[in-house]
């Protein structure tokens, strides 16, 4: 029996080691993905936030202005009363006519019809307050 010859080949490596050591540009790549994965999420986070801080801004506005608007309410239908309308109005002598009297503006018509002259005072003596 006669022994085999061993060749002078150096022996395969595994196939995931290339045969400058092992692959460093997947590892990097991941780590960078990694790191990029971290700021995005800290980046949304404070957008978020920044967001929530402008709505309850915006809350608070909408608040002042629904109170303001509820106080202009009250304020004119403070005006509006009738009975404050009446001493406003006696404060600065206004009172009520003792006769009604109705105006007739002549002239204004542009046609060549003639204007029957209208009597309104008779129309309004049988209402009388």
């Amino acid at each position: 029996m006669t022994a085999q010859t061993v060749s002078a080949r150096p022996l395969r490596r595994a196939r995931g080691i290339a045969a400058g050591g092992p692959r460093i540009l997947p590892l990097l790549f991941f780590a960078a993905l990694t790191i990029a994965l971290f700021f995005a999420m800290i980046y949304l986070r404070i957008a978020l936030d920044r967001n929530a801080f402008e709505l309850d801004l915006l809350e608070h506005r909408i608040e002042v202005a629904e109170s303001t608007q509820l106080d202009l309410r009250l304020e004119i239908a403070g005006l509006q009363n009738p009975l404050r309308i009446t001493n406003e109005a006696k404060r600065i002598g206004l009172e009520h006519p003792r006769e009604r009297v109705a105006l007739v503006v002549t002239g204004l018509a542009d046609s060549a019809d003639p204007i029957l002259p209208e009597v309104p005072v008779q129309a309004l003596e049988g209402q009388q307050p």
